[in-house]
């Protein structure tokens, strides 16, 4: 009996699957999109992507030191840099050069140690953070070289207003 309420349900089971498919609808639906399998960041760029939070990290916390600990962070970082010239010992220096508020803040020399790291367009993580941290170096140092130029200019221009006055002549009235 047992037996053959299982020959039973398994016949009901194979008719199940035999049965007509469903009606074609008259309107057609577009293919279900899907995305493209996910692949896995190789290694190297995650590192990278790693290492540009850790730069991030690195300046602030060396920002919230006193003159003296930054002093000595300059110190080890350049002879970090002196035993390993690699990129990230570039970077984390010249993170340091453009720090500002510090007696070492020194863009040029900033620019020099990013200018073989820094690529335009290209590169992992660690190169594209150098390129940019370079674009904003270089162009503070057009804007400060500007800037310099155009005090000059007012100095020259204050000097020969003492100079006009000195000799008992008005100046010409301001605009």
């Amino acid at each position: 009996m047992r037996c053959a309420a299982l020959l039973a349900v398994a016949a009901l089971a194979a008719c199940a699957q035999l049965q007509a498919p469903a009606p074609v609808q008259s309107r057609r639906e577009p293919p279900p999109v899907t995305a493209p399998p996910l692949v896995p960041a190789p290694a190297i760029e995650v590192d990278e992507a790693r290492q540009v939070g850790e730069f991030l990290g690195y300046y602030q916390r060396v920002a919230q030191l006193g003159p003296e600990d930054q002093k000595r962070e300059l110190a080890t970082a350049t002879q970090g840099f002196n035993r390993e010239r690699s990129n990230a010992s570039r970077v984390r220096l010249a993170l340091l050069y453009v720090m500002p508020g510090t007696s070492f803040q020194d863009e040029s020399r900033a620019a020099q140690l990013l200018e073989p790291v820094a690529v335009p367009g290209g590169g992992g993580a660690v190169r594209q953070f150098a390129g940019l941290l370079h674009t904003q170096v270089t162009e503070r140092m057009k804007t400060q070289k500007r800037a310099d130029q155009l005090k000059e200019q007012v100095d020259a221009l204050r000097e020969i207003e003492k100079q006009l006055i000195d000799r008992g002549q008005q100046p010409p009235p301001r605009k």
